[in-house]
């Protein structure tokens, strides 16, 4: 039977590899609707609370940064749970012939040096913004600040190797069925979580 769209878009969400069961489908629909239930309570203390601050103090700045700051919580917390959940009742292994365990760690080292790539170069774009914004000045100084180089180059290091070590560590052999397990957690919700936390201190120091 072919596969959905909306299939398609649940599994690639949630790093599915292989056939959606009932199992894994139940778990996710579960997952999901915990997460619906947070984030509809959560809105709806934000709004209440923005609303009485913004009566209150008249001060749009502090309601701002509230806001921004309960949101950036509530998307960690939500990517944080997904990970967990999907860890805890084993929703992203697949099993593998034991004798492509070495093609498979090779292809994380090749997709972690990729993900480093990328999170340098969006750590780097993200600090020139928040530097530039603030007084919108000459972008040329900010592009070439070796500081910003710098620790946009030392993030991607940090982070391709962070997450090259994790999807190793992830592949569990048993020689008795010559089979491999891998547990195959999408790098794209660490992805976001590191930028929500590069994004947060960048913020924080800026203040």
């Amino acid at each position: 039977m072919k596969e959905t769209i909306s299939t398609k878009i649940i599994k690639w969400f949630y790093g599915i590899h292989g056939p959606l069961d009932e199992y894994r489908r139940n778990e996710l629909n579960r997952i999901g609707n915990n997460i619906a239930i947070l984030l509809l309570t959560v809105n709806l203390l934000l709004s209440f609370i923005a609303s009485l601050l913004m009566l209150s103090t008249n001060n749009s700045e502090l309601t701002l940064d509230i806001v921004v700051s309960v949101l950036l919580l509530t998307v960690f917390v939500s990517l944080g749970y997904i990970l967990y959940e999907t860890k805890r009742h084993h929703l992203t292994e697949i099993d593998v012939d034991a004798k492509q365990e070495g093609k498979i760690k090779q292809k994380f080292i090749k997709r972690a040096i990729g993900l480093g790539i990328y999170f340098a170069i969006a750590m780097y774009g993200l600090t020139i913004l928040i530097d530039w914004l603030p007084n919108k000045g000459a972008l040329i100084p900010l592009l070439t600040e070796p500081s910003t180089i710098s620790s946009a180059i030392v993030s991607g290091l940090i982070y391709g190797l962070l997450m090259g070590t994790w999807e190793i560590h992830q592949i569990k052999s048993d020689p008795n069925d010559k089979k491999v397990t891998q547990n195959h957690l999408h790098q794209k919700y660490w992805l976001i979580l590191f930028i929500i936390i590069v994004i947060t201190s960048l913020l924080l120091i800026h203040k």
